[in-house]
Formats: structure tokens, C-alpha cells, sequence
């Protein structure tokens, strides 16, 4: 092999390496940021104009829509989460629709179906924030605040001290 094509080959390896290099940092960067957090930029939480006396009645959940499957598709797009194959998210509201949360693009997010911070957590403390809203231990402006901020930070807030009061009673 001559110098040339020496040279040549040690190109194309640097450069294949760098490329390959610099998609998997691509592909990390989105993992580096909590996955399970929505990003604040895309949606940031939304609300319709609701009381508590309506999100604690029977029928408010029922005069919400479903999410259709277009917002869903788009709410994929923003995040980059390919729609091809099976996907490892659900679109959820970050403001739940029991606390008056809309189905405003700016208040779904591709919330991961596994993992340590996943929907089933979320949907744990959904259900805790809205007892207490309608209980009046929280203003229903509160949970809303705080489910959008970082409902990772309300679930530690509100549902795992909730557990921990209760292992000190028994």
C-alpha cells in the first residue's frame, strides 16, 4: 500500500470515527437532560379556565377531548421521538386534565412509559394533588404551579411524604 492510499484510508477513519462520534453525543444529549421532565421550553404547562368546584364535580374530566392523533404526531416531532415501530412514550398532559390542564401542544409531552420517574408515578401524584385540592389543602393554582414546574420534585413533595407520615402512625 502505498503513502497515498495510507493517507487516504487514515481520512476516512478519522472522519468516519468523528461522525460516528459525534452522533452518539447527539443521541445523548436529549438523554443528559431528565427524560422524564418535559422540556419547559416545548411545554411548559397550560390550563383552561376551570374552579374547583369544577375539577372536583362528576363531569369535568368528561368535557375535555381526547388528544387527537395529529397533536399527538406533532408532539413527537418537537420532542424528536421517531414514530416509526414501538414507541417507549405515551403523550400526557404535564397539568393533568383533573386539575384543569388543556390539551394545548404547549401541555403534552412524550412522558416515558418505564424507567424510575415513569407515568405510573405521575399518575400517583395526579391522584394525591387532586384529593388535596379538593379537600382545600391545596389551592388548585398551587398543584398546577407545581406539577409544571417539576412534578418529580411534587411527587417527593406531596405523595412520598404523604407515605412517609403514614409509616410513622402505624
Amino acid at each position: 500500500m502505498d503513502k497515498s492510499t495510507f493517507e487516504t484510508q487514515r481520512a476516512r477513519t478519522i472522519a468516519l470515527s468523528l461522525a460516528l462520534l459525534f452522533n452518539l453525543s447527539a443521541v445523548a444529549l436529549p438523554q443528559d437532560r431528565q427524560r422524564y421532565l418535559p422540556d419547559p421550553k416545548l411545554s411548559p404547562g397550560d390550563t383552561i379556565a376551570v374552579t374547583k368546584e369544577e375539577v372536583c364535580g362528576d363531569r369535568h374530566t368528561a368535557l375535555v377531548d381526547a388528544i387527537p392523533v395529529r397533536v399527538k404526531g406533532q408532539v413527537f416531532d418537537r420532542y424528536g421521538v421517531s414514530t416509526a415501530g414501538p414507541r417507549p412514550y405515551n403523550i400526557d398532559h404535564l397539568i393533568p386534565v383533573k386539575l384543569g390542564g388543556s390539551n394545548s401542544i404547549k401541555n403534552l409531552w412524550p412522558q416515558p412509559l418505564s424507567g424510575e420517574w415513569n407515568y405510573v408515578l405521575k399518575n400517583k401524584l395526579e391522584k394525591q394533588l387532586h384529593k388535596k385540592v379538593c379537600r382545600g389543602e391545596l389551592e388548585l393554582r398551587t398543584a398546577q404551579q407545581e406539577i409544571a414546574a417539576d412534578w418529580v420534585s411534587a411527587y417527593k413533595k406531596y405523595v412520598a411524604e404523604a407515605r412517609r407520615g403514614r409509616r410513622k402512625l402505624n
